[in-house]
């Protein structure tokens, strides 16, 4: 476990009060989250570092298992740790190439050459 200096604890912790700019919370990819959801008839709860949480939850588990799960059936979830300093402060993230807006998206191939 990495032994961390109480700034650079503060700077992975959320802020939900105070001045607009100031504030940073939410999940972040790579945290550590703890996720309560419903497993037929029973409530089942899993620990672990979230991978992806746009259309579905991923994450791998303590164990080093991949799990994924449709929000219809989450009940809580619980941030347990940030792992990874807020976007704006994130130098990985800042140095990834994002598409200019209005830039042309490659276009589809034609019907013909598709694959079906």
């Amino acid at each position: 476990m990495v032994n961390r200096n109480k700034k650079e604890k503060d700077e992975l912790s959320d802020v939900y009060d105070g001045p607009l700019k100031e504030r940073r919370y939410g999940l972040r990819i790579d945290d550590e989250v703890e996720i309560l959801y419903i497993a037929g008839n029973e409530l089942r709860s899993i620990r672990g570092r979230l991978l992806e949480f746009k259309n579905d939850i991923e994450l791998v588990d303590e164990e080093g298992y991949y799990h994924q799960i449709t929000y219809d059936w989450v009940v809580d979830i619980k941030l347990l740790k940030h792992n990874r300093p807020p976007p704006s402060k994130d130098k990985e993230l800042l140095s990834m190439k994002r598409p200019k807006k209005g830039s042309k998206r490659a276009t589809p191939p034609p019907p013909d050459q598709a694959y079906f």
